[in-house]
């Protein structure tokens, strides 16, 4: 290929081709979403317009679904969606405007803001309100999106021209209605749209980037279609033409005709042919959409192409220094065949070597697959030994932990022990000091016990003595009782009596009464003495002391004194009535000491006043006697009972004595014996306290031992838990290792017949060397004829392939940049708000031809 014509194709077929090719196809096939509003059953008024102008709904919704077919929609992420709905007549002219603007609420807001010069704006989904000033809409959107629609005036970016032929004659639509022949429509653009934009450094007109598509819905007359810039679909129902142009396009970019060839074409006009018998056309639209809507806006990246010459021209020069080392290699491979052949027989050995090996090593891998399955085969008894030993080591665990608490115990009791065993061994040490002491306590002792056998056998006979005496105080104890009562009585009398001598006051009312209460008082205290104490044997003897003649405070005292000493009186009746007895008397004593004052002179008031208060510890002192009498009576007779008791005890103590003083007797032959028992108790004591501190000098060491013992248990619980934990482990990987060594055993006969093959292909190799050495010969000679020809390309094809893209390729793709932003700054047909974005597309509708509508006319 030379020069011009690889320039050429850089420049038209594949540049070109490019940018138009995908320009046309991606961009315009990629989104028309202009039917997204007019598909809205909402939008009446739109909708009753359409169908006024086209005269068939059905055939619109035909035509949109067909032309939605042939495209790919794609939603836009605009602020502001417009759409504009240009009803025109069946040249193209349009007669009305109407606008549909969709305001999306995307965060929400109460409030909307819009930019609009539209004339008769309404509310065309929903009842929100807006305020007008000017331009400037703001709309109470309460959180939802707005759907509008208003009309227009202005001249729309895109014109299209209808014009249509019979038989190769231009003819008015309204004529051709009904008509058969050659009929021919053509669809012709016009953009008029212009943007100044900077290009390499200068400033350019280019326009919008507006792609159209059209469609037309055909009557049923129709034959032998075509299309150019489109394509036609025929059904036994209806024929439908689309089309597509790029109006503007090729100027904007600087493009001539002449640069594209027949693979390639940025149309401006759609046209269709028919044979057509009756002619009609129900209805027709065009979509106009703005192509940088569709478009990534980061720019055309030329950098992975300048990457590719870069690496074309680094590869070329690669490729003229490889081809020279090449050439040099073919050199180095003649002398390797060379040494290569020289060297097969070596290599040949060595095979057969090989082939020897791998056979023993096939019958080591059979005898290692042999042991593995029996490894295999024993899996259960490993885990089970394992689960046996990590329960054995948690036995030992627990063990450990008990030795250590049971070592505690134990030393500490050992530290008891030994104090013990000093304490012991000091009280032995005491008691052989003591023996001594021991051995004279014993005799004394048996002396003692002599003379207890003789005291039992004399307590033995007082007994019946006493129990003769019992039977008597038992008599008086109950003739007590009697008497204070009787004491008792007079002493209230006597009460009365002393509390009828003086007021309330305290003062003297009447000396008879003084002298009634002296003689009752006699009377009372004689009585009691001749009734109850003259029958007890115990106290007869002090009855002259207490006769009323000779009842002086002197004789109550004496008798007091002896009763208070005479305290074994106290075991005779009962140590709580000795102790009423004793009371009685002492009050009875205060008793008589008043009585002799009241004898000897006539009371004065305060004696009187004294006298009643003594009168009232009378009759307490009495009541006191009383209580002790009636006690006395009780323990005597209690005392009676037990008498029998007694004599058997006596005799038992009298008994006892006896075998004491046997004894005591023997205990005194045994002293000698238990002397030397001390001594060797003392001997061994000493030793076991020794034994004892020594064996309390280890119990640091062994409570340390204990310690880490329990501690290395514990460690090798958990390790053997985690031996068991491992098992599986260990268990998948021995399956997996028997899987592979039958694996390898199952490739061993492949093995061995490989290396008999290799051993064949040795034999092989040895031949193909001898015409490898031959044909490296001629690859060398080869190679320098390449190495002088890549010199001579790489000067005269890929240098010149270089300046070629630096030359064209590069300003191309800043034009079709500027040409993209110019799309990105038209936004909208009507107006749109500051920072808001904006998307428009637009519908033409054409009026429809009807040829029986005509006809009719």
């Amino acid at each position: 290929m030379k020069l011009p014509e690889l320039k050429e194709k850089l420049k038209s077929k594949y540049i070109v081709r490019v940018v138009a090719g995908v320009l046309t196809i991606a961009l315009v096939g990629t989104g028309i979403g202009a039917t997204a509003v007019f598909a809205e059953k909402d939008s009446t008024a739109v909708t009753a317009e359409a169908d006024s102008t086209t005269g068939s709904s059905k055939d619109a919704d035909d035509i949109a679904d067909k032309l939605m077919d042939s495209v790919s929609l794609k939603d836009n992420d605009a602020d502001k969606d417009e759409s504009v709905y240009l009803i025109s007549d069946a040249n193209g002219n349009v007669n009305k405007t109407i606008v549909v603007d969709h305001l999306k609420n995307k965060d929400k807001k109460d409030t909307l803001e819009d930019a609009s010069n539209l004339t008769d704006i309404e509310n065309v989904k929903g009842k929100e309100k807006f305020t007008q000033s000017g331009d400037k809409l703001t709309w109470q959107a309460g959180g939802k999106d707005i759907y509008y629609q208003g009309t227009a005036t202005e001249e729309p970016p895109v014109t299209q021209k209808v014009t249509y032929y019979l038989d190769g004659k231009e003819i008015a639509p309204e004529d051709l209605a009904g008509k058969s022949g050659k009929v021919k429509i053509r669809f012709d653009y016009t953009n008029t749209t212009s943007y100044t934009e900077t290009v390499n450094g200068e400033k350019q007109t280019v326009s919008v980037p507006f792609a159209a598509v059209t469609g037309l819905v055909l009557g049923d007359g129709f034959e032998n279609i075509e299309v150019t810039n489109g394509k036609a679909e025929v059904s036994d129902s209806s024929s439908v033409v689309l089309g597509y142009a790029l109006p503007g396009l090729k100027d904007s970019l600087g493009i001539k005709d002449k640069d594209l060839d027949g693979d390639v074409n940025i149309p401006e006009y759609v046209e269709m042919t028919a044979d057509v018998e009756n002619f009609s056309m129900p209805a027709a639209m065009t979509f106009v959409v703005n192509a940088s809507d569709y478009v990534s806006t980061d720019g055309i990246d030329t950098s992975d192409l300048d990457d590719m010459i870069n690496d074309l021209k680094d590869a070329s020069t690669q490729l003229q220094d490889g081809s020279k080392t090449l050439a040099e290699g073919t050199d180095t491979l003649a002398d390797g065949l060379s040494t290569l052949q020289s060297k097969l027989g070596t290599f040949a050995s060595g095979v057969g070597t090989l082939q020897s090996g791998l056979k023993t090593y096939t019958d080591g891998v059979s005898t290692l697959s042999g042991g593995l399955n029996t490894l295999g085969n024993s899996t259960g008894a490993l885990v089970s030994g394992a689960d046996k030993l990590n329960s054995g080591a948690g036995q030992l665990a627990s063990g450990s932990a008990t030795l250590k608490d049971g070592l505690k115990s134990y030393t500490d009791g050992a530290n008891g022990l030994a104090k013990g065993a000093s304490d012991l061994d000091a009280g032995i040490g005491t008691l052989a000091e003591k023996s001594g002491t021991l051995v004279d306590g014993a005799t004394k002792l048996n002396d003692g016990a002599a003379d207890l056998a003789t005291g039992a056998k004399a307590l033995s006979d007082g007994m019946d003595k006493l129990n003769t005496g019992i039977q008597d105080v038992n008599a008086g104890a109950a003739d007590l009782a009697s008497g204070a009562d009787q004491l008792k009585a007079g002493a209230d009398k006597l009460n009365v009596s002393v509390n009828g001598a003086v007021d309330e006051n305290g003062n003297k009312i009447s000396g008879d009464v003084v002298e009634t209460l002296s003689t009752d008082m006699k009377v009372q205290i004689q009585t009691m003495l001749d009734s109850k104490f003259n029958n007890n044997e115990v106290i007869k003897q002090l009855l002259p002391l207490l006769k009323v003649d000779k009842i002086t405070v002197d004789n109550v005292s004496t008798v007091t004194e002896v009763v208070a000493k005479k305290t074994d009186l106290g075991t005779i009746i009962g140590v709580e009535n000795y102790n009423n007895l004793l009371i009685g008397l002492y009050q009875m004593q205060g008793a008589v000491t008043l009585y002799t004052q009241f004898s000897s002179e006539l009371p004065s008031n305060e004696q009187i006043k004294a006298l009643k208060e003594g009168v009232s510890s009378l009759s307490t002192g009495i009541n006191s006697i009383e209580s002790g009498s009636n006690a006395l009576a009780a323990g005597t007779k209690q005392l009676a009972d037990s008498a029998p008791a007694l004599k058997n005890g006596a005799i038992a103590l009298k008994n006892g004595t006896s075998n004491l003083k046997d004894g005591t007797d023997s205990l005194v032959n045994s002293i000698p014996t238990l002397t030397g028992g001390i001594k060797q108790l003392k001997d061994g004591s000493s030793q076991l306290s020794a034994g004892a501190a020594k064996l309390t000098s280890n119990n640091d060491t062994l409570n340390a031992g204990a310690t880490a013992l329990n501690a290395g248990a514990s460690q090798l619980s958990a390790g053997t838990q985690s031996l068991m934990n491992s098992v599986p482990t260990l268990t998948s990987g021995i399956k997996q290792l028997v899987d592979g060594s039958n694996t390898l055993v199952a490739n061993n006969a492949q093995l061995n017949s490989g290396a008999s093959q290799l051993a064949d292909g040795t034999n092989q190799i040895v031949s193909g060397v001898d015409q490898l050495t031959t044909g490296s010969k001629t690859l060398s000679e080869g190679a320098h004829t390449l190495a002088d020809g890549m010199v001579q390309f790489n000067e005269e094809g890929i240098n010149k392939i270089l300046d070629a893209y630096n030359g064209d390729l590069k300003p191309f793709t800043d034009k079709l940049q500027a040409v993209i932003d110019a799309g990105e700054e038209y936004q909208t047909y009507s107006a749109i708000a500051d920072g808001q974005t904006g998307s428009v597309k637009f519908i033409y509708k054409l009026a429809s031809i009807d040829a029986k509508a005509d006809s009719d006319k």
